[in-house]
């Protein structure tokens, strides 16, 4: 039966009114019907094959349509409003990914060029700096277009998970070298908190290393001179994983934590930040959703920042429970929603 039907619907009683109609009629189809001001009139008899289950009055009847329709026009708006949304949106990605791949490839054509004309006229020491800024604006393309195709195989539903028993502790020592010269340079200092005896995790170790990557990443260019970066990890109460990675820099407000959600979001101090294609911490979200985890972002002005990845208890390697069998992944919204 008819969920609008429902709550107007009385029994059936004696003297069932002339006009019937079926419990799966769904509004539209009454409102077509060429007796709609008889049945609106007169009230209708609800059958169900040929048998009434109940009636209802002509008055009753036009409440219900009223409320039907308008719930139609409401659920109509909504899906045209969503359209807009999700045009708007392909849009913008289609200019923020024109920018972000022009403007490496700019440098890229621009230094080339001075390396050609450095080492004809036997430059070759700025040929050599030159070649440099060559490679990081390829390496800073070639992230960009990683993460950009990894968003696209998970909204594909095309992302399978390769997983094994993480050793945490490793992984993150093994980031922590990676992005040693990055700390270096910005005078920060960095640690590991995690207990010896940390239960191994399953998951994807590559994209484990990536969210990594991108939290810690992050961490090093927005986090000031001398910032103080940790990795940590421990097994809460519930047996689920939390991995953090805090830093002590200037921190985050609301508005602008909700925009480094978004893919290719830009912030109001993007003038004074690194450059970066603003994919960092929406793969996050997603390559933690793909293993059912949770992410989220803590932070405010001034007291720096915590990004806490929640994986959930079935992929913690506890002990005293043996090998657990890892969640099934159920993907449900969209990356760009």
């Amino acid at each position: 039966m008819q969920d609008w039907l429902i709550d107007v619907m009385e029994p059936p009683g004696e003297d069932l009114p002339g006009r019937a109609i079926d419990a799966a009629t769904r509004p539209a189809e009454l409102l077509a019907r060429a007796d709609i001001a008889l049945c609106l009139t007169g009230g209708v008899a609800v059958v169900m094959g040929s048998e009434p289950i109940g009636r209802i009055s002509g008055p009753r009847l036009a409440q219900a349509l009223a409320r039907a329709v308008d719930a139609g026009e409401r659920a109509a708006r909504g899906a045209r409003d969503e359209a807009r949304r999700l045009r708007r949106d392909r849009r913008m990605l289609a200019a923020n990914l024109s920018h972000e791949l022009k403007t490496p490839l700019n440098a890229i054509s621009g230094y080339s060029e001075l390396v050609a004309l450095g080492l004809q006229s036997g430059r070759t020491h700025a040929a050599a700096s030159q070649n440099a800024v060559i490679w990081e604006a390829a390496q800073g393309m070639l992230s960009t277009l990683d993460s950009i195709l990894d968003l696209a195989r998970i909204e594909a539903d095309a992302a399978p998970l390769d997983e094994t028993d993480v050793d945490l502790r490793q992984l993150a020592a093994s980031v922590l070298r990676m992005l040693g010269t990055m700390a270096d340079a910005r005078g920060a200092s960095v640690a590991i908190e995690m207990e010896a005896d940390l239960p191994f995790l399953h998951a994807d170790a590559r994209m484990l290393r990536q969210i990594l990557v991108n939290l810690a990443g992050n961490a090093l260019k927005y986090g000031g001179e001398k910032v103080k970066l940790v990795i940590a990890a421990r097994v809460d109460k519930a047996d689920r994983m939390l991995i953090e990675v805090r830093d002590n820099g200037p921190g985050m407000s609301p508005r602008a934590m909700e925009t480094a959600m978004k893919p290719f979001a830009r912030g109001p101090d993007d003038k004074t930040m690194l450059a970066g294609s603003g994919l960092g911490l929406p793969l996050v979200k997603a390559l933690t959703e793909l293993h059912e985890g949770s992410f989220k972002l803590l932070s405010s002005p001034g007291r720096g920042t915590r990004a806490v990845v929640t994986m959930p208890p079935g992929r913690v390697r506890l002990a005293r429970s043996g090998r657990q069998e890892a969640f099934a992944f159920r993907r449900a919204n969209s990356l760009f929603g």
